[in-house]
């Protein structure tokens, strides 16, 4: 068997925790934080500097609960949206938050 030579490093168990440690989850505040945004020159777009338009002067639009589509009909029950007689037949079985007692 061979000896390892001395310039090879085995990774420590500090060394493993520390490389965990920044693998693991962070917030979305942490990760804008270490992004460093706001030292970036004015012209350049960026989270924080995005702005809201308007409110839209269409009228909402309405999704079925079902399948995500434009929906046209909703529930007498519950008032929940559905786009056709399939997705009523699915929510009156599983999805009518209305229940009669």
């Amino acid at each position: 068997m061979q000896k390892r030579s001395k310039g090879t490093k085995r990774k420590t168990r500090q060394a493993k925790a520390l490389e965990n440690a920044r693998k693991a989850p962070r917030s979305f505040l942490e990760l804008l934080h270490e992004a460093n945004l706001e030292s970036l020159p004015p012209h350049v777009p960026s989270y924080l500097r995005a702005a809201v338009g308007p409110p839209s002067s269409t009228s909402r639009r309405h999704f079925c609960s079902v399948c995500g589509f434009s929906a046209k009909y909703t529930c007498v029950t519950c008032g929940m949206r559905f786009c056709s007689c399939r997705c009523q037949n699915i929510h009156n079985d599983t999805r009518c938050m209305k229940f009669v007692a």
